[in-house]
């Protein structure tokens, strides 16, 4: 869950960065295209073109002094005069503005002599200073293209940067999208998939215990009655062979079956319909203590060690007899696995087990071997009913222990690979104080 919020939190962070420095890269783009700047550059053309309409018109009067062409020259004048005053108000960049201030100062004394009465006397000095005034209307003219070339430069070097910062944060969106879809996937969706499968597999196994038990009832009765009838003709028989004759040999074999049958309906019975377990409070480790002298000898024989690793002192609420039988069949089973010698090690210890999204803690039971291990298509079988690996098998002992330690309340989890052993650990609930 914490690295799902630390992925959506940096897509956040990624989101809000991205969004200023766009948001900085346009407003600097905005202010060097201001509309003052491309109108000065349009205004240097209308200038140059200005002061070529006051030489015409200067032209037109010199020829023919009349008053209209007079007036005409004082209104080109006059929009010479308001062209070059709104340039010097539109606060232009220096290197323009110094033109337009020597720009204003030919012109204001081009225009003493324009309003002299006498315009041939000041046709010497109109011309030179028009031409003057083109040419300094020629500079402003290259150096507003050049400020607007290098406006429009730097603007297409922020839109590039611009470009390829949008890409990076996309990318990193991305990215950060994909971790976050990954995420959900492996701490979300793929749990809720496999507590799903598990709760199906649950639904079924218990659809199938609950006709079992049915079936397993009605079968126990129907071979319980004729086993009783053969066992008291059997016995009666006994009685008619001395021991050590070939047929009180045969009679005994018949009777070890018969045995073995009633195990395996017992069993059955045990499985298909488990009594309830009678509750006590008892220190797990204190339990576990129980259950190494009694089995320690044993597996001694055969060679194995039987030994404990306690870390877990807590109280739990057992059936000792029940509790017992399940513990019995995973050590035997632990040690017909190991081949020659070895060791099977029970240990205690606290965990902690998810249960609907919470994590519990529970005390766990581990019986750890050091045998042959179970191949991955008996994994999968494990706990089927009468699926069993020996030939003396029933098949009956791991899905009983299962249903013992579910009607106490936990559950059971295992580990295998094949050359290194097995490990089993039965987790149950503390007792509350």
């Amino acid at each position: 869950m914490t690295e799902f919020l630390i992925a959506v939190a940096a897509v956040v962070v990624v989101l809000i960065f991205t969004e200023r420095i766009a948001w900085r890269q346009i407003a600097r783009l905005r202010a060097g295209l201001r509309s003052e700047v491309i109108e000065q550059a349009g205004s240097a053309y209308r200038l140059h073109a200005s002061i070529l309409d006051l030489r015409e018109a200067w032209r037109l009067a010199a020829e023919d002094p009349n008053p209209n062409q007079r007036a005409s020259l004082t209104q080109v004048e006059n929009d010479l005069r308001q062209l070059i005053s709104n340039q010097l108000e539109s606060d232009p960049a220096p290197p323009a503005r110094a033109l337009l201030e020597k720009l204003q100062a030919e012109f204001d004394s081009l225009s003493r002599l324009i309003q002299n009465p006498s315009m041939t006397s000041g046709t010497a000095r109109i011309g030179p200073q028009l031409a003057r005034m083109l040419e300094l209307g020629n500079e402003l003219r290259v150096a507003n293209d050049a400020a607007a070339g290098a406006i429009l430069r730097e603007a297409d070097r922020s839109l590039t940067r611009l470009q390829r910062f949008l890409f990076l944060s996309l990318l990193g969106l991305l990215l950060c999208g994909a971790v976050v879809l990954v995420l959900t996937y492996r701490r979300m969706v793929r749990p809720l998939r496999s507590s799903l499968r598990e709760s199906r597999t649950l639904i079924e196994r218990q659809e199938k215990l609950a006709s079992l038990g049915v079936f397993a009832a009605g079968i126990a009765h129907e071979i319980r009655n004729p086993i009783t009838a053969i066992k008291v003709r059997l016995f009666t028989l006994q009685g008619c062979h001395p021991a050590g004759s070939e047929e009180h040999e045969d009679l005994q074999v018949i009777e070890s079956e018969i045995d073995r049958l009633e195990r395996i309906v017992q069993e059955f019975l045990n499985f298909a319909r488990p009594a309830e377990p009678d509750l006590v409070t008892l220190p797990v480790d204190s339990f576990l203590r129980e259950i190494h002298g009694l089995l320690r000898p044993v597996l001694a024989k055969r060679g194995i060690r039987f030994e404990l690793d306690l870390g877990a002192d807590d109280p739990v609420r057992i059936d000792p007899e029940k509790m017992k039988q399940v513990l019995l069949n995973f050590v035997q089973n632990a040690a017909d696995s190991i081949e020659g010698e070895g060791a099977v090690t029970v240990r205690s210890r606290h965990d902690r087990q998810k249960v609907d999204g919470r994590a519990l803690p529970v005390v766990a039971i581990e019986i750890s071997d050091t045998g042959k291990g179970v191949p991955a298509e008996v994994q999968q079988r494990l706990f089927d009913p009468f699926f069993t690996t020996k030939e003396q098998g029933t098949g009956l002992g791991l899905p009983i222990a299962a249903r013992i330690v579910e009607k106490h309340g936990g559950l059971i989890q295992y580990h295998s690979q094949v050359g290194q052993g097995t490990t089993f650990s039965i987790l149950l609930p503390p007792a509350r104080s």
